[in-house]
């Protein structure tokens, strides 16, 4: 599909309006979304710092977003590994039990 033929989506963030041509893997809800999230973190930072410059704002909102993208990570890679150590203590007792079952 050439972009000319792809969707467009118009998204407001912190009272600017961005086009974006959407490929056949993106949902626009989504899309929606994202946008709804960065102008809330935007908006979220002028009123802890007052900044007037939409670029600072933008860098700061965007430095945010990344910090709890990262605690996010950290905690399911947390997550994931006491599932896995939890499966592996759980699949030993289970081989004890059949280990007993056998054995009678």
């Amino acid at each position: 599909m050439a972009e000319s033929d792809a969707a467009r989506l118009i998204v407001t963030i912190y009272g600017k309006n961005y086009t974006f041509a959407l490929t056949p893997e993106q949902r626009a809800e989504h899309i929606q979304e994202v946008a709804q999230l960065v102008d809330e973190q935007m908006r979220r930072v002028y009123q802890e710092h007052h900044l007037q410059s939409p670029l600072q704002l933008a860098i700061l909102a965007g430095l945010n977003l990344v910090e709890e993208l990262h605690k996010l990570r950290d905690d399911y890679q947390d997550a994931e590994s006491e599932i896995a150590q939890r499966t592996s203590r759980l699949a030993a007792s289970l081989g004890r039990v059949f280990q007993g079952v056998g054995s009678t």
